[in-house]
């Protein structure tokens, strides 16, 4: 499902490097990922699976599982 996302570019990935102590050269990479607010298809998309989240966890469920960070963002 995300390499499909990835591909109609509804979710967007971007590489960062972070300082660790504990890796060899004291960097590390680390992918973060966002939803694509210029492409049309990402509000249709949002819709959907919302609609599919209640349907499946319930009204009270689909808080626990959501992600409530603004979706847009690099995070």
């Amino acid at each position: 499902m995300r390499k499909l996302l990835k591909l109609l570019w509804i979710t967007q990935e971007k590489t960062i490097e972070v300082n660790d102590p504990l890796a060899k050269n004291g960097k590390r990479i680390r992918k973060v990922h966002r939803i694509n607010p210029f492409n049309p298809l990402t509000y249709p998309t949002l819709i959907i699976i919302f609609i599919i989240g209640v349907l499946m966890f319930g009204f009270v469920g689909i808080w626990n599982e959501m992600d409530l960070r603004n979706p847009f963002k690099w995070q």
